[in-house]
């Protein structure tokens, strides 16, 4: 129903991930939540630029990721 991605990955960066979930045709429709330490201006924009739905920068509490989960789920 939502992918909660972080942008620090091992092989791929989050971004990569991210803009391709949003150019599949099968994918495009499922909210991304884009998690990370890196919370400057330009990340966020970047992040958003590639179609995330939203951004939360680490360290954030299990009740704001709640209401977030929440504003994107029907």
């Amino acid at each position: 129903n939502l992918i909660l991605l972080d942008l620090m990955l091992p092989d791929l960066p989050g971004t990569e991930v991210c803009r391709r979930l949003k150019e599949n045709p099968r994918t495009r429709d499922i909210p991304v939540i884009l998690c990370t330490a890196r919370g400057s201006e330009v990340d966020r924009v970047v992040g958003f630029a590639l179609g995330a739905d939203d951004y939360v920068v680490k360290p954030f509490s299990v009740r704001e990721l709640g209401l977030r989960v929440r504003a994107l789920l029907p």
